[in-house]
C-alpha cells in the first residue's frame, strides 16, 4: 500500500513498480519470519532481541547515508544483516539500471526467510512434545 500511494499520489515514480511491489512483500515477509523465528526460539526474550536487532539493522543498512561515512561496527555488521539486502535491492528497481545486485539481495532475503520458516517449524515441533519438565515445572520460592 506504501508503494502504491508514493508512486502515484506523491509522484516518486519508480522505474518497475512490479518488481518494486515484489520486493517489498518479499521483505516483508523476510523479516516477519525473521522475528517470528526469535520469539519461537527464544520465547518473551525474542521480542527484546527482536527490537534490538531492528536498531542494528536501521543505523547499519546504509539507505541514508552511505555506509563507509558509519563507524567501524556498522561497517562491520552491514553485511550480515538482511536490511542491508533489501535496501540494496530496492534500489535498482526504483532508479533503474538493473545489474547483480538485485538478484543477489533477493537470494539472501530468500534464504534468510526460508532458514526462518525452517528454524520456526523445527521450535514448533519440539515444543510439540511435552516433557515432564513442562507439565509439572519446578516450584520456586
Amino acid at each position: 500500500l506504501l508503494v502504491v500511494l508514493t508512486n502515484w499520489l506523491v509522484g516518486l515514480e519508480a522505474v518497475n513498480v512490479s518488481g518494486l511491489i515484489l520486493l517489498a512483500i518479499a521483505s516483508s515477509l523476510t523479516f516477519v519470519a525473521l522475528n517470528q523465528m526469535l520469539v519461537a526460539t527464544l520465547a518473551y526474550r525474542g521480542r527484546f532481541v527482536s527490537i534490538v536487532f531492528l536498531c542494528l539493522q536501521i543505523t547499519s543498512m546504509g539507505a541514508t547515508f552511505p555506509i563507509e561515512t558509519a563507524p567501524k561496527f556498522f561497517q562491520w555488521i552491514h553485511p550480515w544483516l538482511p536490511m542491508s539486502y533489501a535496501v540494496q535491492g530496492l534500489r535498482p528497481v526504483i532508479t533503474g539500471g538493473a545489474d547483480g545486485r538485485l538478484v543477489a539481495s533477493t537470494l539472501v532475503l530468500v534464504g534468510v526467510l526460508l532458514g526462518s520458516l525452517a528454524v520456526t517449524a523445527w521450535r514448533a515441533g519440539r515444543m510439540r512434545t511435552w516433557t515432564l519438565d513442562r507439565l509439572h515445572p519446578a516450584i520456586a520460592l
